[in-house]
């Protein structure tokens, strides 16, 4: 379970977090671009100081990493989360070797001199704005800057204001100590990758943590997985043959988000009567909705918001879910404006409700 005080200061202020396990990669040469070409499943249209959320698959289509790519001046940063960094620079070289062997590219992995830290919330904006500088405030989604000796990215998978900061390591216990003594002052707390992960379940976010290990052993693919976006249908890339032929077969299912009053667990099966309709991804008691909230790999038929007669066969008998339309909060962040609000201010503010009526 995690500590709801991390929720709320995910949903109410900041949360700080350590993301050790985002896999940062350079790509720098004449060869870099096609590199990564092959490597990602989406379109690589991306300019400068701008990022584009995309996958990496295996040959089979499956989902191997959850990355952005970010356009330097001069090279290409890749952001992934999924393996360890062994296995992705693995990944990396073998398709360079099958795909583009003679292409010239530098593959500079980041994290033995760099750190990862996020903030995120309502009120994250304010912190990093502090801590970082003003140009903070001017970061549009998907953009990043440059600010002190550290990379900004405006992204993150919560709901809410989201920076990843990229700190040299000569850089990155200064950064830290100044995101933790600016935050504290305006009610953010440090928060577990958990948390991040809950809260990116109440919002729709892909996780590859949230993917494994039941998404995987059904063999979901994004198309199954409503990742569609993330693929051009168009380009070569790994794993595309095994994306179509699952395309010319016809889809049996795709992922449903829904809400439960009483416990459910990832691998439950749901029923629509005797019949079973699916799979619980995974599940999470959610303090603000005041119930369970999960995702669930739905037969076609029933895969479509606003049907509440399907149950989950449980421990302690069926569980009565309902399918709704994601996200499932009203997120603070789609509120709060920079130019009029501040943390100091809250109270004094008036938001709707994080429950949609």
């Amino acid at each position: 379970m995690v500590p709801e005080p991390e929720l709320r200061a995910l949903r109410g202020a900041a949360g700080l977090s350590k993301l050790d396990h985002v896999r940062p990669i350079r790509f720098r040469g004449d060869g870099a671009f096609d590199l990564l070409d092959a490597l990602v499943s989406s379109r690589l249209f991306v300019r400068e100081n701008e990022m584009v959320q995309t996958l990496l698959l295996d040959p089979e289509g499956l989902p191997f990493a959850d990355a952005v790519i970010a356009q330097e001046e001069d090279a290409l940063l890749l952001l992934a989360e999924g393996p360890s960094m062994e296995a992705l620079l693995a990944h990396v070289r073998r398709v360079k070797e099958e795909r583009c062997p003679s292409a010239a590219v530098e593959i500079e992995d980041l994290s033995t001199g760099h750190a990862l830290f996020g903030v995120d919330g309502p009120y994250a904006w304010e912190v990093a704005a502090e801590a970082l500088g003003p140009d903070v405030l001017g970061a549009p989604y998907l953009s990043f800057v440059r600010l002190l000796d550290a990379v900004l990215f405006r992204a993150g998978k919560t709901g809410e204001y989201g920076y990843l900061v990229l700190a040299p390591s000569g850089a990155a216990g200064e950064i830290w100590s100044r995101l933790r003594t600016i935050g504290a002052a305006q009610g953010a707390v440090e928060v577990s990758l958990a948390a991040l992960d809950h809260c990116a379940l109440e919002n729709w976010h892909f996780s590859m943590r949230l993917y494994e290990p039941v998404a995987r052993g059904l063999h979901l693919t994004p198309l199954e997985l409503q990742l569609q976006w993330r693929v051009d249908r168009q380009k070569d890339f790994v794993g595309a043959p095994a994306l179509k032929a699952r395309r010319d077969a016809g889809l049996a299912g795709r992922v449903t988000c829904f809400t439960a009053g009483s416990e459910v667990r990832a691998g439950q099966p749901v029923h629509l009567g005797d019949a079973r309709q699916g799979t619980v991804l995974e599940a999470a008691w959610s303090p603000f909705r005041e119930e369970w909230i999960g995702w669930a790999y739905l037969d076609l038929a029933v895969a479509w918001p606003g049907l509440s007669a399907l149950k989950v066969a449980g421990a302690g008998g069926p569980v009565a879910v309902t399918t709704r339309s994601p996200p499932l909060l009203s997120n603070r962040s789609l509120h709060v404006d920079p130019h009029r609000h501040s943390h100091q201010t809250r109270d004094q503010d008036e938001f709707p409700p994080l429950v949609p009526r």
